[in-house]
């Protein structure tokens, strides 16, 4: 038999099934929020770290990570082979930026790589076709969405080895009881339970601010949610979330048949497979264990610094020349009865092997999260700028792989909104247009009409490409540095074959951009532009290259430092070897 959402047997075999999966994810749950407590510290609220974390790597090695793989948010660029498409393209590329922006994609985003990086991410793609904006002001009716997910809410087939074999996928919401009402208008009232009245919920990552009070107070009262998706059926079930873990299918809401792209309204994001296992390992969970291992040491060492005295001993019969140094303030001279029987005593202070332990168990860290002095541009990592490069290249590999894998799953996010878009047969979606030259100061307003997509109605057939970009922050310095490299590089040796061609570079324009990109407005005050020739100069040799020149290289060897360098020099101090000269006056040099 066939499963059937109206099937009381069959919903409840499903709830079972539900329950004994969420159970399954309780450990990963518990994980992640462990790390995420590392990761904000002691000060953060009061369910945070439960110890202090004064040398914070997992936060330190998390924004690094950040910055390179979704600093921004991205844009979309649309292709397509068929001329008759292109304009149409064009205005559908620009109302795909449009609603990026709208529905503030780049946060959810980054939420979900942050997801990844303690655990999973995942986003919830679909299109709102309730008259109220259930999940927020972003979320405008017969408009589509894209929601994070976070792990305390989502539930998968965890009896599966691989994603493709999931018989469900879903996550809790908490819809206001005014937005259930409308949204499933055929359920009685009394029905719909508030959460204040529900049992005390288990700890989730949203306790971290707000506390574990055994009574929530709300504005407005919300209902505790499930959506689920059944792939082997196509089908979306909606239902009433219920308190028992082990059976939390209550009233089925609403089901329907999916109609949106095949994978699903879910899409996951992790770093680390784990074979024949559909959760992945994150990079925090393996940078845990160093992480929690370097504060322990530091605050062993701290609590060791805390217990250094300094005090003065001086022979029995001698407690006269003691009370003397006891009392005497800086600079004070006094004569002694014997002063050569006193001796200055020292107790406790930092360990040196302990030391030399908590620096090695640092470099670790950074060694395992992928060099990450070197991924942060924390300083030179070698003694040369070649070495450094190619550290960088290699340090990069990881990083590579996991933008390679934030980049698929932005692309499939991207892809499945813009379904969403073309296959809407109602609404006009807004979108602006640059003029080429103008970019700046120009532009048009260029909205994709319903009558745009009637005449193509199959989003596939189109065979259009959609390719996510700009997710990279690029400082105004690596834009100047891009534009002089560009110059140099391409546009000055070719500039014969250019001019041969009729093609010109609008020096104006190239120096205005300079003056902008690097801080500098007064080059436009130096530079003075003609748009024509003077007849003053009319005739004139342009000023160029004198027809011989000299050069004088001078190479000059300027020793420097590099923190693991460092860091392995005072080990070896501190373990009681005798570095050599040169490696000792390193430790005074910067690594900038």
């Amino acid at each position: 038999m066939p499963f059937s959402p109206k099937s009381e047997s069959d919903i409840q075999q499903l709830s079972k099934a539900v329950g004994y999966s969420w159970t399954s994810l309780r450990p990963f749950r518990m994980n992640r929020l462990d790390v995420i407590r590392q990761g904000i510290g002691s000060h953060y609220s009061d369910n945070g770290a439960d110890k202090k974390v004064p040398i914070n790597l997992i936060e330190l090695a998390m924004n690094i990570y950040l910055q390179r793989l979704i600093a921004q948010a991205p844009a979309v660029s649309i292709e397509t082979k068929i001329k008759k498409l292109k304009e149409v393209c064009t205005r559908f590329e620009a109302a795909g930026n449009h609603l990026i922006k709208e529905i503030d994609l780049g946060n959810t985003l980054e939420m979900a790589v942050i997801g990844a990086m303690n655990s999973i991410g995942i986003i919830k793609v679909g299109l709102n076709l309730s008259k109220v904006e259930v999940g927020g002001i972003l979320h405008d009716s017969g408009q589509p969405f894209a929601d994070y997910v976070s792990l305390d809410d989502w539930i998968h087939d965890m009896t599966v080895g691989v994603w493709e074999n999931v018989q469900f996928e879903g996550n809790f919401y908490y819809p206001t009881i005014d937005e259930a009402y409308e949204v499933f208008p055929k359920k009685v009232h009394d029905k719909l339970i508030p959460r204040s009245q529900r049992v005390q919920e288990h700890e989730t990552d949203r306790n971290l601010s707000e506390g574990s009070a055994t009574q929530r107070e709300e504005f407005i009262e919300t209902i505790k949610c499930l959506d689920l998706f059944l792939p082997k059926q196509n089908l979306i079930m909606r239902c009433q979330a219920s308190d028992d873990d082990s059976n939390p299918i209550g009233d089925v809401l609403d089901s329907f048949e999916w109609l949106g792209p095949e994978r699903g309204p879910y899409h996951k994001l992790g770093f680390g497979k784990v074979e024949n296992n559909t959760m992945p390992i994150a990079p925090a969970m393996l940078w845990r264990d160093l992480h929690e291992l370097s504060n322990e040491l530091f605050r062993k060492l701290r609590n060791q610094a805390e217990r250094q005295k300094t005090i003065g001993g001086v022979p029995r019969g001698s407690e006269a020349d003691g009370e003397k140094i006891r009392n005497a303030d800086d600079g004070d001279v006094f004569v002694f009865d014997n002063p050569k029987a006193m001796a200055e005593i020292k107790t406790g202070g930092i360990d040196p092997a302990s030391l030399a332990f908590f620096l090695q168990v640092k470099d670790l860290f950074a060694y395992l999260g992928g060099n990450l002095d070197m991924l942060g541009g924390l300083g030179p990592q070698s003694g040369t700028l070649g070495q450094d490069e190619l550290l960088s290249a290699s340090a990069s590999m990881r990083i590579q792989s996991m933008q390679k894998r934030t980049i698929g799953f932005t692309r499939r996010v991207i892809d499945d909104l813009l379904f969403w878009v073309w296959n809407d047969p109602y609404s006009t979606y807004k979108g602006t247009k640059t003029l080429k030259g103008f970019e700046d100061v120009v532009s048009i307003e260029a909205p994709l009409l319903p009558t745009d997509r009637l005449n193509e109605n199959d989003f596939v057939e189109m065979n259009i490409d959609i390719e996510p970009y700009s997710m990279q922050n690029q400082t105004p310095e690596a834009k100047l540095q891009g534009l002089r490299t560009v110059f140099m590089e391409m546009i000055a040796p070719m500039m014969p074959a250019m001019q041969a061609q009729g093609v010109s570079i609008d020096f104006e324009a190239f120096f205005r951009k300079i003056a902008k990109l690097g801080n500098i407005p007064e080059l436009n005050d130096i530079l003075v532009y003609a748009n024509s020739i003077t007849p003053e100069n009319e005739g004139e040799e342009p000023i160029g290259k004198p027809s011989v020149t000299s050069r004088n290289y001078t190479r000059r060897s300027i020793p420097g430092a590099s923190n693991a360098g460092k860091s392995d020099v005072m080990q070896r101090i501190l373990m009681g070897g005798k570095p050599q000269a040169s490696e000792m006056a390193s430790l005074s040099r910067p690594t900038g």
